[in-house]
């Protein structure tokens, strides 16, 4: 029988809780879709630049790698070296997941999914078309999350707000040419933060490395919340970030990018095992809330 030998590709991996949930992740799916898998391994490894991110995966299947996990900041060259992509994948150039074998490397993208299965987990009723959505931040894990929720739901508006207006920009043509309709606004966080506080029904989602054990802060710092606000945080370690305390204190409803991990490793798990990534959770509620429980453990409160 063979073995899942997988690691987690970035930089600054302390924070991570990727090795403990794909551990505890494997005994769950491998009797649902493991079928001549004996057993599962997850590093992390961190990767110092793209020269040694390209050398690593060009040689992973030759040093037993079945497959990887890639954050920041090599989603974007994981797409590109990946000799085959997925539908996703290639609609928003950027990969999280890579799978090796002998006839090269295969690469989706696990994290806008993730994401909207952790919404619809928690809040079966959630419709974002009730919402004026803003993204925080312009990056890979906000291409990923706006593109998977705009294939379900179109929200009243899109505003991306990030430090480069620029990147944000390129963002926004994106988003237009995926799901015109929408109207669609870019501006710098200062120019977000003094806008009037006249607009109700947001849908915040932080998608930056801001608030992390290891980088706290709160871009959002002084913002006005409203009760029928809407605040993510991709972040999930610590549990409560600076951004969602300061949303809950406003009133708003929050969610923190635990829900997300888990489902995201799920469908990266199930694309190892059998090249594919399902539509929906793998995980009943059961499961879902046992895994939830068992990372808490790790979590900074």
């Amino acid at each position: 029988m063979s073995a899942l030998k997988l690691a987690l590709l970035g930089t600054e991996l302390s924070h991570s809780l990727s090795k403990p949930l794909h551990e505890e992740l494997f005994p769950i799916l491998h009797k649902k879709f493991g079928a001549g898998v004996s057993s599962c391994t997850y590093e992390l490894i961190e990767i110092a630049d793209e020269l040694e991110f390209g050398e690593w995966i060009r040689s992973a299947n030759a040093n037993g790698f079945t497959g990887a996990n890639v954050t920041y900041p090599y989603k974007s060259q994981a797409f590109d070296l990946s000799d085959s992509k997925s539908i996703t994948a290639t609609a928003i150039t950027s990969a999280n997941t890579l799978r090796f074998s002998p006839n090269g490397i295969e690469s989706a993208s696990t994290d806008g999914l993730g994401l909207l299965l952790s919404i619809r987990r928690k809040y079966p009723t959630f419709d974002m078309g009730r919402y004026h959505v803003v993204l925080i931040g312009a990056g890979a894990a906000a291409r990923a999350a706006i593109y998977s929720l705009c294939t379900m739901w179109m929200p009243l508006s899109l505003t991306i707000v990030n430090r480069t207006v620029g990147t944000a920009e390129e963002l926004a043509e994106f988003c237009i040419s995926q799901a015109p309709g929408p109207t669609v606004r870019v501006m710098s966080t200062d120019a977000f933060m003094h806008l009037p506080p006249e607009e109700r029904h947001r849908l915040i989602i932080q998608c930056t490395p801001m608030g992390q054990t290891n980088n706290p802060g709160n871009l959002l710092e002084g913002f006005s919340w409203h009760e029928t606000d809407f605040a993510i945080d991709l972040i999930y370690n610590p549990k409560k970030t600076e951004f969602l305390t300061a949303a809950s204190h406003g009133g708003a409803k929050t969610s923190n990018g635990i829900g997300m991990l888990i489902e995201q490793a799920a469908l990266s798990q199930i694309f190892w095992l059998n090249g594919i990534v399902p539509d929906s959770s793998p995980l009943s509620q059961t499961e879902f809330d046992s895994l939830e429980y068992h990372l808490t453990q790790f979590l900074t409160l």
